[in-house]
């Protein structure tokens, strides 16, 4: 019976091939490249690209989140028998971005710790610094300027790691609402999954017990046979001594096969027939009429 409003494989297979074959790959690779970056503008110390490149990392995580949704929103218009298809074609897919997913959230933001090292040796020489104004009133006032020099830098970076870190933040709870997404969808299939493989195993419960109810039917022609055939021999051998013996047995095995076959004809013959309709009921006795008389 065909689902009302449901679309067969068939018609989705174009869409769901350009999201396992286009979309969803190409935005995987984005995400690797964006990471890539992240990391290399972070060894270097450019904080103002690493800040864009984990923007643009946060971008393609929302736009592979809203892929996903949108593939959960074709498998939601697929037939139910076609959707465990439907899961194994995208089993690929998911599980690639899943690896991006822990990917990005298993990353270590390497690059605070090397903003948080350069800023603790600023306050280092900022330390240093103060401790060599004490010769005279020149160096004093020179060693002022410099401190205020590496205080100014040492604020900078202070900066530069709080936006870093916020970036780090704000990427990683966008990966987060991705996989929150992916869950979604492979629950979908594995719920799906599951209930292909209960129907499964009831089908093969309930072809077993019809082999068992065949062989039980089996056995129990075969005995009937045999005693039909023993019964019969009996009565032969009191008749007619060894040939009447053998004779019997041949007419009561043969006897049992013909009942046996006769009963089966029977009873699908019986099934085939159409039912009589019950009887009228009998018309009621004239009263008023025995009354008058």
């Amino acid at each position: 019976m065909e689902e009302a409003g449901k679309l067969t494989l068939k018609r989705v297979e174009l869409s769901l091939t350009k999201f396992n074959e286009v979309a969803i790959p190409h935005h995987l690779d984005l995400l690797r490249q964006h990471k890539a970056n992240i990391i290399k503008y972070g060894e270097s110390g450019d904080t103002r690209r690493l800040r864009a490149e984990q923007t643009h990392a946060r971008r393609v995580a929302g736009q592979l989140r809203a892929l996903l949704s949108e593939m959960d929103a074709l498998r939601a218009q697929v037939r139910q028998e076609d959707r465990q298809r439907f899961d194994t074609m995208t089993q690929r897919t998911r599980d690639l971005t899943l690896r991006a997913i822990v990917d990005y959230l298993e990353s270590s933001p390497v690059t605070i710790r090397r903003l948080e090292a350069a800023g603790a040796e600023a306050g280092a020489g900022a330390e240093a610094g103060s401790a060599r104004s004490t010769d005279s009133v020149g160096v004093v006032s020179h060693a002022g300027a410099q401190l205020q020099l590496h205080h100014d830098e040492q604020e900078a970076a202070l900066r530069e790691r709080e936006a870093v870190l916020r970036g780090w933040g704000e990427l990683q709870a966008e990966v987060r609402a991705l996989h929150d997404a992916w869950r979604h969808v492979h629950e979908a299939a594995r719920l799906q999954r599951d209930q292909v493989q209960a129907a499964a195993g009831a089908a093969d419960t309930a072809a077993l017990e019809v082999a068992a109810a065949r062989e039980h039917l089996s056995v129990a022609q075969r005995m009937s046979v045999g005693l039909a055939s023993a019964g019969c021999a009996a009565l032969g051998a009191a008749v007619g001594g060894p040939v009447g013996l053998l004779a019997g047995a041949k007419a009561g095995a043969a006897a049992a096969l013909l009942g046996a076959a006769l009963g089966l004809f029977g009873a699908r013959a019986a099934a085939r027939l159409p039912r009589a309709p019950p009887p009228l009921p009998a018309p009621a006795p004239d009263t008023h009429h025995h009354k008058h008389e």
